[in-house]
């Protein structure tokens, strides 16, 4: 791992604590889009920030060896190394490691604006009990080619009220007190993934939640994301998650496995499986991955080849691929 060992500390800081940790998780990213992710976190206008970086057991000893380089060109980076436990198994850890009182989440094949931090900051300057904080961000293909703007609910009452139908932060342009987020427990590890849905419900609940509105944030649909390849396992982590929140709302005690349980008695319904198939197929169209998407759907139609829904979105895709400037018209349409 570019002779890094388990544990290993590349530029710990013992003195001082900075105003931000900037926290990456990092498993096997391709080179150009961690050079890009790394790149944008360096040049921030605002620079009172360690950038914490947890490498979760990449396989590719490159991966490691660039990590290592970019650390000795700038004291503000440290790097961990451990054994791969998957995603909200580093989160844990790296908000264990922070030494920031804030934290700014940063995935590591997206980018971030070079004022992005600044403006959260400000903003929590002016509103000092905000417990979580995300930007706008624009969407992009797996090339990097512009997709569209997202624009996301930008105030507390929005934003609980989205929860109850999806996530409405994209993760990594979050900030958030590291207190709140140990306060609040840290991810659930039970969830291997849509533990960003989970965790930043649960911290919007106790205190003040907001979106800025600017797009601070260009987030990477890819063709190996989660959504593009365990859509089945993300919608049903998402159904626990939403029982844990009613449990939560009837002032009843959270139990994760039978939220777990009660999600999972969905698998084999099949109207419910198409719908995993549909979301997998639509996330590989907008990572730019048309091979692949048509696969998903032509997959979906031989199981229901009479369900209206899956030829209409079949037929988006055409549309899709041959005419761009009607991409994002199209995917918020009926289908």
């Amino acid at each position: 791992m570019g002779g890094l060992l388990e544990g290993d500390v590349v530029n710990a800081r013992p003195a001082g604590r900075p105003a931000v940790t900037v926290l990456m998780a990092v498993f096997d990213p391709p080179l150009p889009m961690l050079g890009q992710a790394v790149d944008s976190i360096l040049e921030q206008s605002f620079s009172d920030f360690e950038f914490l970086i947890l490498d979760d057991g990449s396989s590719d000893p490159a991966v490691g060896a660039a990590l290592a380089r970019r650390a000795a060109e700038d004291p503000r980076i440290r790097i961990f190394w451990e054994p791969h436990r998957g995603l909200t198994a580093s989160l844990n850890r790296g908000l264990g490691l922070a030494r920031g009182t804030r934290i700014a989440r940063q995935d590591a094949d997206d980018w971030s604006e070079p004022d992005r931090i600044e403006r959260q900051m400000e903003y929590f300057r002016d509103q000092p009990h905000t417990a979580v904080l995300g930007t706008g961000a624009w969407m992009h293909q797996q090339d990097g080619r512009r997709l569209w703007r997202l624009r996301l609910p930008s105030d507390r009452r929005a934003i609980l009220e989205h929860l109850t139908r999806g996530n409405p932060f994209v993760h990594g342009s979050v900030m958030f007190p590291r207190a709140a987020a140990l306060a609040a427990g840290g991810y659930r590890e039970v969830f291997r993934c849509s533990q960003d849905y989970d965790f930043l419900w649960r911290l919007a609940e106790r205190g003040s939640a907001a979106n800025l509105p600017e797009p601070l944030y260009h987030y990477r649909c890819t063709s190996v994301s989660v959504s593009a390849r365990r859509a089945r396992e993300q919608a049903l982590a998402h159904r626990a998650i939403q029982k844990l929140a009613a449990m939560r709302g009837a002032g009843a005690p959270e139990d994760p496995d039978e939220a777990l349980a009660e999600a999972n008695s969905l698998a084999g319904d099949a109207a419910w499986e198409l719908e995993a198939c549909l979301k997998q197929a639509d996330h590989r169209m907008l990572a730019g991955d048309y091979r692949g998407a048509r696969s998903s759907y032509q997959q979906a139609l031989r199981a229901h080849p009479k369900n209206l829904r899956a030829w209409g979105k079949f037929a988006r895709l055409g549309v899709f691929c041959a005419v761009p400037a009607l991409r994002e018209a199209c995917f918020r349409g009926a289908f």
